[in-house]
């Protein structure tokens, strides 16, 4: 099988995104499946042109997104995306706001991932890997690059997971949590 795994850089002035440190760490070729890596910046449409990009050279069978969420206590597995932009926007970050904040303005409310997240959940709770379905996927970058991936690649399972603090988890039990969600697949 085939899967993209995205993360992004750090952002705001920080060090390190969790997301891409927890992805620096898994191996490529991870379970007999072939695992293609990418690393996204924090901006709204050259995050998703990047992923296209690759979506259309790697072909995959599954696209898992990552990134930190550093104010929730758990692994949160996202099961949809709003089709909205509710966060205050960067003038840089190349979005036209005339679409009254929606990612894509021809798109549904919301988008539900067809990825077996409740498979994955499960594994993870087997594990006792403290770990959550989540319907709120964030009112900025994150939720519109799930949003517009779902909406781009219907025919491809997408899910988006979003990672703790690294004052929550170690960071080698945030690489096992991604192994197991691959393994739940």
């Amino acid at each position: 099988m085939r899967i993209l795994i995205t993360a992004f850089e750090p952002f705001d002035n920080r060090d390190i995104n969790i997301s891409k440190e927890v992805l620096l760490k898994l191996d490529s070729n991870f379970s007999n499946n072939l695992i293609e890596k990418l690393y996204l910046p924090v901006a709204l449409n050259s995050s998703f042109w990047l992923l296209k990009t690759k979506v259309e050279e790697f072909k995959p069978n599954i696209i898992i997104l990552t990134g930190e969420a550093i104010s929730r206590q758990k692994i949160s597995i996202e099961i949809k995306a709003k089709n909205n932009i509710s966060k205050s926007i960067n003038p840089t970050d190349e979005i036209d706001l005339s679409k009254n904040n929606l990612i894509v303005s021809e798109g549904p409310k919301c988008l539900f991932s067809d990825f077996p997240t409740v498979e994955a959940l499960s594994q993870l709770l087997t594990k006792s890997i403290p770990t959550i379905l989540s319907n709120d996927a964030g009112g900025y970058i994150c939720n519109a690059l799930y949003y517009q991936t779902m909406y781009t690649f219907k025919n491809i399972p997408s899910v988006f997971i979003h990672f703790p603090s690294l004052n929550i988890f170690k960071l080698e039990d945030l690489v096992k949590s991604l192994e197991t969600i691959i393994l739940s697949i």
